[in-house]
Formats: structure tokens, C-alpha cells, sequence
């Protein structure tokens, strides 16, 4: 077994031991095992050999653990112990990833001879002119694409493309998350409220418009002034006919628009991202160009400052990632080297602001339980000054009222006693102070939390590839410390000889 972590999140000691902790769960006790740990690349990660025989019974780990269906076999419980095991440590997991096109199927879209590329564009030219999904599902079948449409069972809808070399169906779940039936009624609707934002109806998508007939025309445009009456009478029919395949031509090429813009959805993210990452790199000549520059002793002071990111300055993208951090408010390296594990944080309030919210949360229930008594007393009151058959029969009518008052008044002696003051209960006013007091301490402090919340945020971006550098520059000084060891032990030995 191989177990890697990621550059930098470990030490070769604590891998050590999280790779004892992997066999300990994994094994059981049962089977001998050696672990090495390498640094041969950026990562470290454990190596392990285990014996296949058990120490106390013989058996095989194979016959023992590997038997039954495959999410029951011990490999698969292989990942999910690791991953447990560097969660109690804080480390990072890897994320699973969907799965791709087979290398076939890619062949075949660059070659052009892919029916589910094929079909994928036909359904989404349905979608253009499709009002609803059952008008959608009538349009598959006059553009040639079979459908089964099962709401019941698990994959709900099925596609085929008649008479084009598929031979079954496919579910709608292989073609891609834009082709299963909620994101098809959702695409569906949104193209219609851009349609609808242009005055384009579907009808007018079903037909392609004739750019043909119009364009051999252009000339009666500029003929509108003869003087002849037939020529008028023609000249609007040719204009209003260029204008409604324009607008036709316009409204299509707009929802086209549309359309591939959801589809390079991830590419435009993924430019953002790019362009967001770019931007720290325009504040950057401010602090490279000081004001004072007339005074020469002035411009000598700020020399002697020690620089707070001196520990990384020689990092890749240094400036740019220096100016990320500090517009979200981390401010030095040794602010930044607090984020790389999880232990706790001085501005992180999150029990504090727990325990607060609950304390004027419950300190407002009692106020309106109060008021509420308060509401219902009246009636109470009413009850008590009856007496006999006339306080039966007023109880009778009033069973809910009176049901609801005697609870309230328990619950408030249960709990007003934790806020009286030398044996005396607070009053109303008093338990509203007391509230007011607690949220203004728990604004204050969410205004802290919340600002660590984005140094947090900000410091996560770049805690790993910080990481790493500092491991690497801690090995190459390791080394050079080394070699120069080596160099001295080699000057002693040739001196004394």
C-alpha cells in the first residue's frame, strides 16, 4: 500500500504515525507489517508491506477479508479508514472526481462520428424552441429522437437517435448533467424568459428563416421614392419580409448566444478565477514608490524595518499572492504561519458567540412567555372569582385559555430562577436589559469572528503552496548544512593525515 499526503501538511514523523495508525485500524493486529516512509518527491508519503498470513489462525488475508461483493471487500474500506484517520488529524482529503469519457468516445467526437456528441446537439437544438418539457418531448419526436420517459424509476429518461447507427438507448444521465429532466425543464425555462425579455416566440425558432429569397432583394430598399404605384405596393411586402427574418435571424443567433454560454459555464468560471488572481498585481508599485522621497533620511527609515514576508519573498508569484492576503486582512508571514494547522485562534469566537446566541435567546423566550402570561391573565382571573357550577362551566368554555396559562406560569418559575438577584425575581425591564447587554457583546464579537472568518478563508488559498515552499527551503538548508559537514569531516581527516 502507498499512503501520500499532500507537500507539506506532514512531517516524516507524523507520517510515521498516521501509516501506524492505517495498519492498526486496517489489519486489526492480526498480520505483520513494515512501513518506510519516502521523500523522494514533493510529497511524502508512506510505503507498507504486510504479511498475507495470520499470526494466530493461518489463514490467508485474502480467504479472510476479500470475499463478497466488491463494497464489501477489504480494499474498498481501505480509502475510507484513511481518510477518518487524517480528519482527526486535519489534513486535506482528496476529492473524488466524476467519471470521464472513455478514450472510444473521445476518438469518436474528435473524428465527428459520435452519436452522443451528435445527440447532445440535437437535443439542445430542441430545447431552443421547446415551450415546457412535454412540449419538448413532442419536438424530440418530430426531430427524430426516440425517448422513454419513466418518472417512476430511478433513470427517468432515455434517448435514441432513429436511423443514425445507435442501436440502444441511452440514459440521459451518460449524455452529462445538462440532459436529465430537471435540468432540461430549467434550461428549458430560462430560454423562455430570454424569448420572451427579446418578443421571440418558439414558433419562430422551429424553421430556420430562407436568408436566400431576401438577399437576392436588397435593392427595393433604396427604390421606396419611385414614383410608380406598383413598386410601392411590392416594396413593403420585401421590407417587411427583411424585417422579420432579421429579427427572426437576430433571435436565434441570440439564444444560440444564450445556450453556449451555459455550456462554457466551467471555462468562464475558470477565466474569473484567472482574472481574479491577476488583479493583486496593481497595488503592488504603491508601496515600492514611498512619498518622502525628497528627504534622504527619511527615505533610509523604512529600510530598517524587517520585512514580514521576508520567508517567502523568493516564492513563485510572491507579489501577487503577499497582495491577496493582505487585502484579506492577513498582514505578516507569522500571521499567515497560524492558519497551517487547525489549532485554536485567539479572534475565533465561534463557542463564544454559541454560548451567547443561546443565552439572550433564552432570556427572550422567557421575556415573551411574560407577555404572554400577561395576555392570558385577564381570563385567569375571570376563572378564579367563580366558584361552583359556574367555574366549571367557565372552564368549560375557556379549557384552552386557561390549559395555556397555568403551563406558561410553570415554565416561567422553572426558569426565572437562574436570573434573581438576592432571592428577589428580575422584572421584565430588568431581563430586557440583561438581553440587550449579551447582543451587543455577541455584535462585537461577530465583527472579530467575522474578519477572522476571511483571513481564514484568505489564508487556505495559499497555506499549502507556502507550506511546501518552506519545506523545501528547510531541505535545501538541511542539506547544504550537511554537505558542509561532510566537507569539514573530509579538511580533519586529510589535516591529521
Amino acid at each position: 500500500m502507498i499512503q501520500s499526503f499532500a507537500p507539506g501538511e506532514v512531517t516524516p514523523e507524523q507520517a510515521m504515525q498516521i501509516g501506524e495508525e492505517l495498519c492498526d485500524r486496517y489489519l486489526k493486529g492480526d498480520y505483520q507489517y513494515v512501513i518506510a516512509v519516502h521523500h523522494d518527491k514533493s510529497h511524502l508519503h508512506c510505503h507498507i508491506i504486510f504479511n498475507n498470513t495470520n499470526l494466530y489462525n493461518g489463514l490467508s488475508f485474502t480467504t479472510e477479508h476479500n470475499q463478497g461483493r466488491k463494497n464489501e471487500r477489504a480494499w474498498a474500506e481501505l480509502r475510507e479508514i484513511s481518510d477518518e484517520i487524517c480528519k482527526e488529524h486535519g489534513l486535506s482529503l482528496i476529492d473524488p472526481k466524476g467519471k470521464g469519457i472513455s478514450y472510444l468516445e473521445l476518438l469518436k467526437q474528435q473524428e465527428g462520428k459520435s452519436w452522443k456528441e451528435k445527440l447532445r446537439v440535437r437535443i439542445a437544438e430542441v430545447m431552443l424552441y421547446s415551450r415546457d418539457f412535454a412540449d419538448f418531448l413532442r419536438n424530440c419526436t418530430a426531430s427524430g429522437i426516440e425517448y422513454v420517459y419513466t418518472p417512476k424509476n430511478k433513470y427517468k429518461l432515455k434517448f435514441k437517435l432513429s436511423g443514425d447507427g445507435q442501436q440502444r438507448f441511452t440514459r440521459a444521465e451518460t449524455l452529462g448533467e445538462g440532459f436529465t429532466v430537471e435540468s432540461i425543464t430549467e434550461q428549458i425555462a430560462e430560454i423562455q424568459e430570454k424569448l420572451s425579455a427579446a418578443n421571440v416566440t418558439p414558433d419562430m425558432l422551429i424553421e430556420p428563416p430562407k436568408p436566400v429569397v431576401p438577399k437576392t432583394e436588397p435593392k427595393p430598399t433604396q427604390t421606396v421614392t419611385a414614383p410608380t404605384k406598383p413598386k410601392q405596393s411590392a416594396e413593403p411586402n420585401t421590407i417587411t419580409e427583411k424585417s422579420e427574418t432579421a429579427r427572426r435571424k437576430a433571435a436565434a443567433e441570440q439564444v444560440e448566444k444564450f445556450f453556449a454560454a451555459r455550456r462554457a459555464r466551467r471555462q468562464a468560471q475558470l477565466d474569473m478565477l484567472n482574472a481574479t488572481a491577476a488583479k493583486p498585481t496593481e497595488p503592488k508599485p504603491e508601496p515600492s514608490a514611498p512619498t518622502p522621497q525628497p528627504t534622504p533620511t527619511e527615505s533610509k527609515a523604512p529600510e530598517k524595518k524587517e520585512d514580514p514576508w521576508k520567508a517567502i519573498r523568493g516564492m513563485g508569484r510572491a507579489n501577487e499572492i503577499i497582495a491577496d492576503l493582505e487585502a484579506g486582512g492577513v498582514m505578516s508571514f507569522s500571521e499567515l504561519s497560524g492558519f497551517f494547522f487547525n489549532t485554536p485562534h485567539s479572534d475565533d469566537h465561534t463557542t463564544e458567540l454559541a454560548d451567547l446566541k443561546k443565552k439572550f435567546t433564552a432570556i427572550d423566550t422567557l421575556i415573551a412567555k411574560m407577555k404572554h402570561r400577561d395576555e392570558l391573565e385577564p381570563v385567569y382571573k375571570e376563572y378564579q372569582g367563580k366558584s361552583g357550577w359556574s367555574q366549571s362551566r367557565f372552564k368549560k368554555k375557556n379549557a384552552a385559555t386557561i390549559e395555556d396559562y397555568e403551563a406558561t406560569v410553570k415554565y416561567i418559575k422553572e426558569h426565572i430562577k437562574r436570573y434573581a438577584v438576592d432571592g428577589k425575581q428580575p422584572t421584565m425591564l430588568a431581563l430586557l436589559e440583561k438581553s440587550n447587554k449579551l447582543k451587543s457583546k455577541w455584535n462585537r464579537l461577530n465583527v472579530e469572528h467575522t474578519a477572522f472568518l476571511t483571513k481564514r478563508e484568505t489564508a487556505k488559498k495559499y497555506t499549502r503552496q507556502v507550506r511546501q515552499y518552506i519545506n523545501e527551503q528547510q531541505m535545501k538548508r538541511e542539506c547544504e548544512q550537511s554537505r558542509q559537514r561532510t566537507q569539514a569531516k573530509r579538511r580533519n581527516k586529510n589535516a591529521l593525515e
